[in-house]
């Protein structure tokens, strides 16, 4: 389908739809990468000739596709955690897609249909991926929902993501939104003018330069984790007890028995350094229980080890969703308060919950601040749930010593058995380990459970919805990588360069004869 006149309006949006079919295809559960190559293609064939106006609504049909096939697993969810009906978790699941994907989507739209109505050029094509990074900074850095990401889907393909430690994320978008810049233009040509030469040459210049980054990534990957220092196990207990709504007295003992049950299930001679509980593992206050905080302190010292969960914390009037630590000798060694909230669930639209008595099962969370540094066997950064998907965070813990990086999730609530969107969380916490050149520990009560190691290789992992414990080697690093020394300045870039690619320029030239034909002629 090329972007003439002829193609009706319906045929375009179907189009469209279908693009945004292949992206939710492209990453987990189903995992077929390749498609992302192609996902944009119809978009981009949809616009072609069109207006801005045209452009921005069908990025942003795009999107809200994009929404209900990546994401259709939150309408349980949200369901399920408001205690609301069918009709109104569309509806306003429906209106926030709107919402977050106008700046995101719509606006990747309304840039590519100005790209699209230029002569094709390099500059164009390499504006066109640079205006998608650009997009996905501003979803993730701006509206804050940066779940899903095109350079997402390749995170099983480790050759093509070493890249990330250089750009993040947004670099390996930027190759795949070029390949299908260039696909689309292709076909383009075939369709308007059966040239088919040009539109392969292209395709195949685009295609040796990321096949040589691929490769050198590859052979990167391959080499695997050299250097590192005090390399000691971890165990991570995944005991898949289902999430309570209310935080009752049965259900806290009934988290409490089965994580120390499965912890005291490891082997005489396993000897972790660190045991990893989940997000909310304990739900109960430590500060107003101190037989459980004792109980977890004899944990800790029979087993030799320094015990990570997930537990809340009260402090003058706040409440937090929190990471403590207990060292091998029993001590408190810190903690670290949820910095990111999600949405609605855990804070409110403007402003952090007035302060108020410590509630047993709290809805309404403060946040914390960073870094979020723990001292353990070496120091380590640590993240609650859907944290890991903002490298910001990671990169800040790294910059301030971290060594290893540990996330802690429940994502009991987002899937409801299917797995779908606890496969989509990990695919993402993968490339913060790659970004950092950090092992990656990542404990979650219904999984999935994992050690990922620096180039984005899953050293050993549990399914979603089973139960088992996860031990695995790890090693503390110091590496400071491009990405976390410069942070997002690939993709701020982009934004300058498309910026500069879309102001409209006249030549001196230009202005030089516009000057003299306005000038007031002179009588001799």
């Amino acid at each position: 389908m090329s972007g003439g006149p002829s193609v009706p309006r319906w045929a375009r949006a179907a189009a469209v739809l279908l693009g945004a079919a292949l992206y939710a295809l492209a990453l987990p559960p189903w995992n077929y990468a390749a498609l992302a190559w192609v996902t944009l293609v119809p978009l981009l064939l949809a616009i072609r000739g069109r207006s801005v106006w045209t452009g921005l609504c069908f990025g942003l049909l795009y999107g809200c596709t994009f929404g209900w096939t990546v994401t259709g697993w939150s309408l349980q969810a949200v369901m399920r955690y408001f205690g609301i009906g069918l009709p109104l978790a569309v509806l306003g699941l429906s209106v926030f897609y709107v919402v977050i994907f106008i700046p995101n989507f719509g606006l990747f739209g309304a840039g590519a249909a100005l790209f699209l109505r230029r002569e094709p050029s390099w500059a164009g094509r390499l504006g066109l991926s640079a205006l998608w990074s650009a997009a996905e900074l501003i979803r993730c850095r701006l509206v804050g929902q940066p779940w899903g990401l095109l350079g997402y889907s390749q995170w099983a393909h480790t050759g093509i993501i070493q890249i990330a430690a250089l750009t993040g994320v947004y670099g390996v978008s930027f190759l795949l939104v070029l390949g299908n810049v260039v696909v689309a233009e292709a076909i383009s040509e075939v369709s308007e003018s059966r040239r088919l030469r040009p539109g392969i040459l292209r395709i195949t210049v685009v295609a040796t330069a990321i096949a040589a980054i691929w490769a050198n990534g590859a052979l990167l990957a391959r080499r695997g984790p050299t250097g590192g220092f005090l390399g000691r196990s971890v165990a991570i207990v995944q005991t898949n007890v289902p999430p309570a709504f209310e935080w009752t007295r049965s259900y806290a003992d009934r988290q409490l028995y089965a994580h120390i049950q499965a912890t005291d299930q490891l082997p005489k001679n396993a000897n972790p350094a660190l045991i990893v509980w989940p997000e909310n593992a304990v739900t109960e206050y430590l500060e107003s229980d101190p037989m459980l905080a004792a109980q977890l302190a004899e944990l800790a010292a029979r087993h030799h080890a320094d015990l990570l969960f997930g537990a809340p914390r009260y402090e003058a009037g706040r409440t937090f969703n929190s990471i403590r630590l207990i060292t091998r000798d029993g001590r408190n060694g810190g903690y670290y308060d949820k910095q990111h909230l999600v949405l609605l669930a855990e804070s409110g639209l403007l402003a952090e919950p007035p302060p108020s008595d410590r509630n047993e099962s709290p809805r309404a969370f403060s946040p914390g601040d960073g870094p979020a540094v723990l001292n353990s066997f070496v120091p380590i950064g640590v993240s609650i749930c859907h944290e890991v998907i903002y490298p910001e965070l990671t990169n800040q813990a790294v910059r301030a010593g971290a060594q290893l990086l540990v996330n802690v999730s429940n994502d009991g609530w987002l899937d409801a058995g299917s797995g779908v969107a606890s496969r989509q969380h990990f695919a993402m916490a993968i490339f913060r380990a790659v970004e950092t050149r950090r092992y990656l520990v990542r404990g979650a009560i219904s999984g999935i459970s994992a050690v990922v190691d620096p180039y984005g290789h899953v050293v050993h992992a549990l399914e979603p919805h089973t139960t088992g414990v996860v031990m695995a080697g790890v090693a503390g690093r110091d590496t400071i990588t491009p990405y976390v020394r410069l942070g997002d300045l690939f993709a701020s870039t982009c934004g300058l360069v498309v910026v500069g690619l879309l102001t409209p320029r006249r030549s001196w030239s230009d202005r030089r004869r516009r000057d003299l034909a306005s000038a007031p002629s002179v009588s001799s």
